[in-house]
């Protein structure tokens, strides 16, 4: 499995920008993924996320700790010290800070300064990731059900992929609802106009007991006539019958992330989750899980589910080049065509604006 981060090199910078200013920045407040379960072991790991150096470790009841790296006492990085009894321990005066960020202990002190301690974010870990809630001190809505990742994983094949892009992250996740590119830049054909209904003016989704507010979630579905395609992708898609009458995507989106149904024919073929990762204002990691619906033939299953993930990052890279290189601010007409991610963009700014 690819790491969503690459290593962040030691020492960096000696400044640190701590959750007071994260505003600075415009990212939604939302759930993101920090980094694969399987990534963070026993010793801290320093990442770079929402624009900031950070360090991530493990307690002693292995849970994930994501805090400000920089120690309060002299700033020495805590990503190069060491675990202890449970505590994350500064490599330079032994200084130790428990999952809350408060300094437990300082060596020969007995009265420990209450200024003693390093920000935390709150943090979930599942769906093989750790999740690290930004932008208030406590979450404003709950972390999505994905029921294909957990109580149905059997009935799916998984395949994960990482994609790093060099584009802001509002500018990657309105990808999502761009659907006029379909056709310009991915050779989508179709025999009649796509049909969109949306959904998050209607209801709010229900997920097992939890209900997820309307203002929280974006949802919509999509209806593609006569899904054609051109090039390789689609002569390939053609001829094992990856194509039908019509093609129809269910869209549940949180302002950072989406899951989407695809079905063919009214059958589920495949499920996917994207979470999108700020590493900075500049930089966005894509974290996608593939499920490719199980059919009962072991060789068969294997095969589309491999070529359903191959066509779907290759319809990714296709985007890749304009991501890395456009300008977001020069962009400012619109045309009908545009309104749905005019839409999304209003979900999406009402919640950078959540951010305290």
């Amino acid at each position: 499995m690819n790491t969503i981060f690459e290593k962040v090199e030691m020492p960096k910078s000696t400044q640190s920008k701590t959750q007071d200013n994260k505003g600075a920045i415009n990212f939604p407040a939302s759930w993101y993924v920090a980094m694969h379960s399987q990534d963070l072991g026993k010793k801290p790991m320093a990442i770079e996320l929402f624009g900031q150096s950070l360090v991530a470790w493990r307690d002693q009841n292995n849970h994930p700790v994501i805090m400000e790296p920089y120690c309060s006492h002299k700033g020495a990085n805590l990503a190069i010290g060491k675990v202890i009894d449970g505590c994350i321990q500064c490599p330079f005066h032994h200084w130790r800070y428990d999952s809350s960020g408060k300094c437990v202990f300082i060596p020969e002190v007995d009265h420990i300064p209450p200024m003693a301690r390093q920000a935390t974010y709150i943090t979930v870990e599942r769906y093989g990731c750790v999740w690290v809630w930004y932008g208030s001190k406590t979450p404003l809505f709950p972390l999505l059900e994905f029921p294909a990742a957990e109580d149905e994983k059997d009935n799916y094949i998984f395949t994960p992929q990482v994609i790093r892009i060099n584009t802001p992250l509002q500018e990657a996740i309105e990808n999502l609802v761009d659907y006029s590119h379909l056709k310009t830049v991915h050779e989508m054909k179709f025999s009649a106009p796509l049909q969109i209904t949306l959904l998050h003016e209607h209801n709010s989704i229900q997920q097992n007991e939890t209900v997820i507010q309307k203002d929280a979630w974006f949802g919509f579905n999509a209806k593609f006539p006569l899904y054609k395609r051109g090039g390789i992708i689609g002569a390939l898609s053609r001829a094992l019958g990856l194509v039908s009458e019509f093609s129809v995507i269910r869209v549940d989106s949180w302002p950072s992330g989406f899951t989407s149904l695809n079905l063919m024919d009214e059958k589920v073929i495949y499920a996917l989750i994207s979470s999108f990762i700020p590493v900075n204002e500049n930089k966005t990691n894509m974290i996608s899980w593939i499920m490719y619906k199980k059919t009962g033939n072991f060789l068969l299953d294997r095969f589309y589910a491999a070529l359903i993930a191959w066509r779907i990052q290759a319809t990714v890279v296709q985007d890749i080049p304009i991501w890395n290189t456009m300008k977001p601010s020069a962009g400012k007409v619109h045309v009908k065509d545009d309104w749905l991610l005019l839409k999304f963009r209003n979900f999406y700014q009402m919640w950078v604006d959540k951010v305290e």
